[in-house]
């Protein structure tokens, strides 16, 4: 896993290169995203016969294609993915791993340029620069689309085995036939490259794959038993369940029911339990947990409702900032957004909300995240606040 330390970094050249190659940052989304792996989940994908064939180069095809529905953890676990691909490996073999992490948020910096770009400067942050890309950075030689391909299928001869992992080919802007571009161009990088892509199961991504090996991504209910033990941890729950075994195993058994296979249904389900008073109106709650996604954004928006006036209308001024900004908020811009006063010029800082109340009026359906980072159109870089349905 990449560091500040890394040695390579401390080369200021290898730095600015990276920098004027692109700001986007896979390799920070890859490292924050696998913060919220629990314990040894996905661990699955990672054993199966599919997974290993695609990796030890012993199936024809060079395309893995893991189709999955919403909120069953595939940006996790292609993050695991990455980080499994980076353990040592007892083959004497010149590797390079490369990672690609697409969101809806950040359609207007999302093109096939952007994405290749990100690629060579993953080749520079993981074994530093090349005399070939020191010279296009020296001469400061404009890089389009063609050559880019071109400079890429040069700079990837040099490794025995190139590891490309594409995470969210549905959320990657779908104008002009671009996911299908993106695609074509990946797959033409040369017969050591090896391309794995996640993706809901849309049939017209679907249709690039028809000739790839399929894994289907659906967390087990082991998994999903493990991420809520991590809930029952701690918070109001831990106390409801402390020395009620029985109610634990309830909780487990019935939120593991109801997800379906959904780490997104399952987080949804723990915090609508966790608004219960006593053990009654827990288990009362357990056996009336909606049984789709669907229903239970309708129920967290009833949960919101709820609430007093007050509580009410700030969670609907969240929503309103994060729906309308025209970039993603830090944690800290959407505090003081919702500080602004009508005809009024200064800010009154005691107004100002702490984030973790932010978090409780909105009930789940906010959440904070990681940006990719760099572009000016869509800094910061940093910590966000974003709706749910991207977590996991």
């Amino acid at each position: 896993v990449l560091t500040p330390d890394t040695p390579y970094l401390a080369d200021d050249k290898a730095e600015r290169v990276a920098r004027w190659l692109t700001p986007l940052d896979y390799v920070a989304v890859q490292q924050a995203k696998l913060k919220e792996r629990v314990g040894d989940t996905g661990e699955w994908f990672l054993e199966s016969s599919e997974f290993k064939s695609w990796k030890d180069v012993s199936t024809e095809s060079r395309t893995l294609w893991c189709p999955g529905g919403l909120g069953v953890g595939k940006t996790v676990l292609a993050s695991t993915v990455v980080n499994s691909l980076q353990l040592p490996d007892y083959e004497e073999t010149f590797t390079l791993i490369l990672n690609i992490f697409c969101d809806y948020q950040y359609t207007n910096a999302q093109t096939v340029e952007n994405v290749l770009r990100s690629l060579l400067k993953q080749r520079v942050q993981a074994h530093g620069l090349s005399d070939s890309i020191a010279f296009l950075y020296d001469n400061n030689t404009p890089l389009f689309l063609d050559n880019l391909a071109e400079i890429l299928v040069q700079e990837l001869k040099s490794f025995d085995r190139v590891y490309i992992i594409l995470d969210a080919l549905d959320e990657f802007p779908e104008n002009d036939g671009s996911q299908e571009k993106l695609i074509s161009m990946l797959r033409a990088l040369g017969n050591n490259t090896r391309l794995l892509v996640m993706s809901r199961d849309i049939p017209a991504i679907g249709s690039l794959f028809q000739t790839d090996t399929w894994l289907d991504i659906r967390a087990t209910d082991k998994d999903i038993k493990a991420y809520i033990k991590t809930k029952l941890s701690s918070g109001h729950l831990a106390r409801h369940i402390k020395g009620r075994g029985d109610v634990r195993e309830e909780i487990l058994t019935g939120v593991t029911m109801k997800a379906d296979g959904m780490f997104l249904l399952a987080g949804m389900h723990m915090d609508s339990l966790a608004e219960t008073t006593n053990r009654k109106s827990l288990r009362d709650a357990l056996t009336k947990l909606p049984g789709n996604i669907w229903e239970a954004y309708d129920n967290a928006l009833e949960r919101v409702s709820s609430q007093s006036e007050e509580r009410r209308e700030l969670a609907h001024r969240v929503f309103g900032w994060i729906a309308f900004a025209r970039r993603p908020l830090s944690v800290l811009e959407l505090r003081y957004a919702l500080v602004v006063e009508p005809d009024v010029t200064a800010l009154d800082l005691d107004n100002l909300y702490d984030e973790d109340f932010l978090l409780d009026i909105c009930v789940g359906l906010v959440v904070k995240g990681e940006t990719c980072g760099g572009f000016e159109d869509f800094q910061p870089s940093g910590t966000i606040m974003k709706f749910v349905r991207k977590c996991g």
